[in-house]
């Protein structure tokens, strides 16, 4: 009898320890699954990353020469607007086309704008208005 019980729960450990291990089987099979996935879609979140860090290196690049460039317009035309006070100044005095154009730097229309706009024949006209 006492063999009877015994191989009874033999049996009895031997199925729950086979039962036991087929459901840590699966649960190991399904989380091994599950870490695949994660691999696979972490693979694909590096990549975009990669891919991301290119287009945000090439428009910093970008933006990096178009402040170069947006200086290099200031500084030329702040030279320019200079030439242009310059030539103003002179124009009120009664400076010639020829000189305007020469000591500025202009060309002969800037010059013959900026004459009829504020030269000597314009400041007596002014004054005629008045």
């Amino acid at each position: 009898m006492m063999t009877i019980i015994l191989v009874t729960s033999i049996s009895l450990v031997a199925v729950i320890v086979a039962t036991t291990s087929y459901r840590l089987f699966k649960l190991n099979k399904h989380q091994a699954a599950k870490i695949a996935g994660l691999q696979d879609q972490l693979s694909v979140l590096c990549a975009g990353a990669v891919g991301s860090d290119k287009k945000i290196s090439r428009f910093e690049q970008t933006l990096n020469q178009l402040k170069e460039h947006q200086n290099t317009l200031d500084l030329g035309m702040s030279s320019q607007q200079q030439n242009y006070d310059h030539a103003i100044r002179l124009a009120r005095k009664g400076v010639s086309m020829n000189q305007l154009i020469d000591s500025c730097n202009l060309s002969d229309e800037e010059a013959h704008l900026i004459n009829r706009l504020h030269g000597s024949d314009n400041a007596k006209f002014k004054q005629e208005l008045h």
